[in-house]
C-alpha cells in the first residue's frame, strides 16, 4: 500500500469531518483535488482536443490544422474553467452570498476571456493560410499584410474582452465609450492624412494592384516598387533615384502595372513606294507571315499583316503580333530580330521603303524680244502670262520644300 494511502488511513475520520468556513474539511480537498486535476490535465486534454480537431473532415486541410493549432489556449483555459467550475459548485462547498457573486463573475469572465481567444485563434488561422497561400503566389507584401492583420485582430480581441468584463463587474462603459468617441474624433481631425494614408496602404494590400518587384506607372511616376508600408510606398525609378509616394495619392489615382501583362505587342507600319504591284504585295505579306510563325515566342493568334491604307506618298502595310516574354530587354531584341527579317524580306523581294518626298517642276523663263520686233499678239500674251503663273508657283512649291527642310532640321537639332 502505498505511503499516501497508509498515512490517509492513519487519519481518523472525524478530521474530515470536522468544519471549516461552513464547510466540511473533505469537502475542501475535494475541491482542491479537482482544481489540481485540472491544471495538471490541462495540457493533455487540450492536445486530445486539437487532435479529435486536426482529425474534422475540413475543406480546406491547411486552415483546419492552423485553426486547431491556434485554439490551444483557449482549449487549456476552458480545461480550466471547468475545473474551477466544478469545484465552486454549491453541492460541494456552500458559501457566503456575496463570495458566490464573486466567484460566478470570475467563471463569466472566464467564459468571456475563452470566447474572445476562440475568436481570435479562428481570425489569425485565416491570417496565416490567407498570407501562406499569397506568398507562394509571389505575394512579397504577403508578410507586412500578415503582421498587420493579426495585429488587428489581436487589439480587437483585447478590446473586446474588456469591454465584456467591465460589464460583467457592473462598470457604466457608456461614458467610456463616448469619451471614446469624442477622442477618436479628435485624434482623427488632428491626424487626417496620417489616417488617409493609413487607409491607402491597407487599400492596396488588399486590393493587390501591385506587387514589390512590379514595374508601375503613375500620372506623375514611374519606376520599380521597392517597398509597400502602412503610410507610404517607395519606388526607384528609372533614373535610380528612390522617390516616397503617400498612400493615399496611389490608391486614389491610375496605376498601370507592367509587371501584369501576360504578353507585349509589337506594332509598326512598313511604308512601301507608290508603284508597287498587288501580285508583290500578296507575296510579302505571305513570306512575312511564314517568318513570324516559324517564331517559338510569337503567338500566331494575335498575328496581323495586311494591307492598311494608301497614304500621301506611301502604300502602308500593317504589321502586329505579340511576344511571349514580357521581360523589356527580351522584347526589344525579339523586335530587332523581327525588323531585320522585314529588311531580308524586302531585299529578296526587290522592294524599297517609301520615304516623304516633294516633287518640283522648273521651266526655263521666255527669252526677251530684241527691239523692233514685232508687237505680241494677245495669243503669245496669254501664253506668257501662263508661263509667269507657272514660274511663281514653283518658286511657291521651292519656298515651302525649303521650309520644310528648315522645319525639320531644327527638330532634328532639338
Amino acid at each position: 500500500m502505498p505511503l499516501s494511502m497508509i498515512y490517509l488511513a492513519a487519519v481518523p475520520v472525524s478530521f474530515f469531518n470536522q468544519i471549516i468556513w461552513g464547510n466540511r474539511i473533505l469537502n475542501w480537498l475535494i475541491a482542491l483535488a479537482i482544481l489540481a486535476a485540472a491544471f495538471l490535465l490541462r495540457r493533455l486534454l487540450a492536445h486530445l482536443c486539437q487532435t479529435l480537431l486536426q482529425h474534422i473532415h475540413w475543406k480546406n486541410e491547411a486552415l483546419g490544422s492552423q485553426i486547431a493549432t491556434l485554439l490551444l489556449p483557449a482549449l487549456r483555459l476552458t480545461i480550466l474553467t471547468i475545473g474551477f467550475g466544478l469545484a465552486i459548485r454549491p453541492e460541494l462547498l456552500t458559501l457566503p452570498d456575496s463570495v458566490s457573486l464573486v466567484l460566478r463573475q470570475v467563471m463569466t469572465t472566464l467564459q468571456v476571456v475563452i470566447l474572445c481567444l476562440i475568436l481570435q485563434g479562428i481570425g489569425l488561422g485565416f491570417v496565416d493560410v490567407r498570407a501562406d497561400y499569397a506568398q507562394r503566389q509571389g505575394q512579397q507584401q504577403s508578410l507586412a499584410i500578415k503582421g498587420f492583420y493579426k495585429r488587428v485582430i489581436q487589439v480587437a480581441a483585447v478590446i473586446l474582452g474588456v469591454f465584456m468584463a467591465l460589464k460583467i463587474w457592473g462598470f457604466d462603459i457608456s461614458g467610456l465609450l463616448a469619451g471614446l468617441g469624442i477622442g477618436g474624433l479628435a485624434l482623427s481631425l488632428a491626424a487626417q492624412d496620417t489616417f488617409s494614408n493609413l487607409l491607402g496602404g491597407i487599400t492596396i494590400m488588399a486590393d493587390h494592384s501591385f506587387e514589390i518587384g512590379d514595374v508601375i506607372s503613375t500620372p506623375d511616376i514611374e519606376g520599380v516598387v521597392e517597398d509597400i508600408g502602412f503610410r507610404s510606398s517607395k519606388l526607384r525609378t528609372f533614373s535610380q533615384a528612390v522617390v516616397t509616394v503617400p498612400n493615399a495619392k496611389l490608391s486614389s489615382t491610375f496605376v498601370t502595372n507592367f509587371s501584369r501583362m501576360g504578353k507585349r505587342r509589337i506594332r509598326l507600319t512598313i511604308n512601301l513606294e507608290y508603284g508597287i504591284t498587288t501580285e508583290q504585295i500578296r507575296h510579302l505579306t505571305d513570306q512575312l507571315k511564314t517568318r513570324v510563325i516559324a517564331r517559338d515566342s510569337i503567338y500566331v493568334d494575335g498575328m496581323l499583316i495586311y494591307l492598311e491604307k494608301f497614304n500621301a506618298s506611301s502604300v502602308d502595310l500593317l504589321f502586329q503580333c505579340y511576344v511571349k516574354t514580357v521581360d523589356y530587354e527580351c522584347y526589344l531584341a525579339e523586335q530587332e530580330s523581327i525588323l531585320l527579317d522585314i529588311m531580308d524580306v524586302m531585299a529578296e523581294e526587290h522592294l524599297n521603303f517609301a520615304f516623304s518626298a516633294l516633287s518640283v517642276h522648273l521651266r526655263q523663263p521666255a527669252p526677251e524680244k530684241a527691239a523692233g520686233d514685232e508687237p505680241k499678239t494677245a495669243a503669245l500674251r496669254a501664253t506668257e502670262s501662263a508661263a509667269d503663273d507657272e514660274n511663281n508657283q514653283s518658286k511657291l512649291h521651292i519656298q515651302a520644300a525649303l521650309n520644310q527642310a528648315d522645319t525639320a532640321t531644327k527638330q532634328n537639332t532639338l
